[in-house]
This record gives C-alpha cells, sequence and structure tokens, in this order.
C-alpha cells in the first residue's frame, strides 16, 4: 500500500499539471486508506485552489484541515493570503492575517510581502504603508522584494520623490536594488519626462554590472506615450534608447509613426519612415496600414 510520501507526491504532481480533480481523488483515496496527509499534501491541493481562483474552497479546505487536527503552517496560510489578495478579498485576506499571532504562527517577509502588493497595485499605499510598518515592528526584515513592490507602486502614481526615498532607504538597510527596480524607476521618470534622471540610472546600472534595458522595454514606455498623444516624449525615449546603444526594430518606429499620426503630424510621420529605412529596418504592413489610417483621418 502506498505511504504518506508516495499518495503527497502523487497529489503534488497532479495539483502542478492542472490535474486538480485526479487529485482530489487520490486524496480521497489516501484518507480512505486510513493515510493521514501531511502538510505537503494539503499545501498542493491548496495551491491548486489559489493557481484557479477558488479562494473560496481553499478556505474551506484550510478550515477542515485545521478541525481534523493538522495544525496549518505559515506556507499554508501565505497560500491562502495570496489567494485572497489576488481576488482583492481584503477583508479575509486581514481577518485570516490577524488569526495567524493568535494560533502561534509568526508572519514572514513572504507573508508581509503579500499584503503589501496587493494594497500597491491597487494604488492603496495608506494601507501598504500601514502593513509595512508593521513589518518592521514585528522585526521581520523588509527585502528587495519588498522595497520593489512600494517603489513600482510609487511610480505609476507618479509619486517619484517618495519611490526615490524609499530607494535611498533600502541602501542604507544595507540592500541592493536589483533590475527590477531600476526598471520601475526608469520607466517612471521616463514616463514623467526626466529623461535625464533616467538615463543616470541606466548609467548607474551599467556602473553596477547590472543588464540595462533593453530595445523591448523601451518599446513599451514609447507605445503607452504614443497612445497618450506624447509623441515628443516618446521620440524623446527613442533618442535615449539610441543614446545608450539599444538599436530600434519595426516596433519602435511603428509606434512613433502610429504617434504622429495620431496627433496630425503626418509629415513627421513620413520622416520616421525615412528613418526606418535609412538604419535598414524594412517596414511591414503595420507600418504602412497606420500610413495610410493617419493620412486618411488627417486629410478630412
Amino acid at each position: 500500500m502506498p505511504n504518506v510520501v508516495t499518495y503527497s507526491l502523487m497529489v503534488g504532481g497532479l495539483c502542478k499539471v492542472g490535474a486538480r480533480d485526479k487529485a482530489k481523488l487520490v486524496l480521497r483515496h489516501m484518507v480512505g486508506n486510513s493515510v493521514r496527509p501531511d502538510m505537503y499534501t494539503w499545501n498542493s491541493f491548496m495551491g491548486s485552489l489559489r493557481k484557479q481562483g477558488r479562494s473560496k474552497e481553499a478556505t474551506q479546505l484550510f478550515d477542515y484541515m485545521a478541525a481534523k487536527g493538522h495544525k496549518p503552517d505559515v506556507v499554508m496560510y501565505s497560500t491562502l493570503l495570496h489567494g485572497y489578495a489576488t481576488e482583492g478579498c481584503f477583508t479575509d485576506m486581514i481577518n485570516r492575517f490577524n488569526s495567524m499571532e493568535g494560533n502561534g504562527i509568526v508572519a514572514n517577509s513572504r507573508v508581509f510581502n503579500i499584503l503589501i502588493d496587493a494594497y500597491a497595485k491597487r494604488g492603496m499605499m495608506h494601507e501598504a504603508m500601514l502593513i509595512f510598518t508593521e513589518m518592521r515592528e514585528q522585526r521581520v526584515s523588509p527585502d528587495t522584494f519588498t522595497y520593489g513592490i512600494i517603489i513600482a507602486a510609487l511610480c505609476r502614481m507618479g509619486r517619484l520623490s517618495d519611490a526615490m526615498e524609499k530607494l535611498n532607504e533600502m541602501v542604507a538597510t544595507g540592500l541592493q536594488p536589483d533590475e527590477a527596480v531600476y526598471y520601475s524607476l526608469i520607466q517612471g521618470f521616463c514616463t514623467h519626462d526626466d529623461l535625464v534622471k533616467a538615463k543616470e540610472l541606466v548609467s548607474e546600472m551599467m556602473t553596477k554590472g547590472i543588464p540595462r534595458p533593453n530595445i523591448v522595454f523601451f518599446n513599451s514606455v514609447i507605445a503607452r506615450l504614443c497612445k497618450e498623444g506624447r509623441v515628443k516624449d516618446a521620440h524623446g525615449i527613442f533618442d535615449l534608447a539610441m543614446n545608450i546603444g539599444e538599436r530600434p526594430n519595426v516596433i519602435t518606429f511603428n509606434s512613433l509613426i502610429h504617434g504622429y499620426s495620431l496627433v496630425g503630424k503626418m509629415a513627421k510621420a513620413f520622416g520616421v519612415l525615412d528613418d526606418m529605412e535609412s538604419v535598414g529596418i524594412e517596414p511591414d504592413v503595420v507600418t504602412y496600414t497606420t500610413l495610410r489610417h493617419g493620412y486618411s483621418r488627417n486629410r478630412r
């Protein structure tokens, strides 16, 4: 007869490939054979439910497991909290978080990061910072990911001075910003028209040996600005990318053509086409379609 290790590996494997119903049958068979599921079994099954957005069922499983005498560990709490966070169930998230201490479970950095990320992604920075403060009060050290979450959110909100303040605080604690932190800051400064600071951060990355942003990154910023009609700012980002040695591609040029077409500057749009061909980039069907639509729209 299979033992707990065999059953747990089967449940875990099935959950990883998304075969939750089969994993459930194995779990029932396991219990029917009087083999007591261990924490790996429960965590695998709960993780599968969370990934499918079924937090209600994950909660029921959590409560059932606890009622059967299995004490939930910090991994299981993290799984449940992550599910609540993803689905925006903040009341359930905080209530479950507050129950941890009473059940003898000490929250770790992963738990706090889940809560901070949930609030930060929705621009609820007051709540995010309250959790950040509580994290430090409980002597849990914020890590690079913690600061990255906060800095990214502040950059999205245009609070760049606050983001830089957090960057300085991060460095002061002995943590070094990673690629994700720099990308958030550079995108923030690019979007809010401070190319001098963006270029300074790119140079800092290169000095530290951190891979600089590539043309895919710059394309996303350029495309966003062009869609907003901020084509002059977008062209500034284009120049920045060129200055640091990034080679533009057809997507880069198409975004600029689209931007100039939107604001009615068709001469500029055709100028970009000329620049595109001069550097050996072949126009594609999107290029010509964008020019045709722009010409038709602006001729009226």
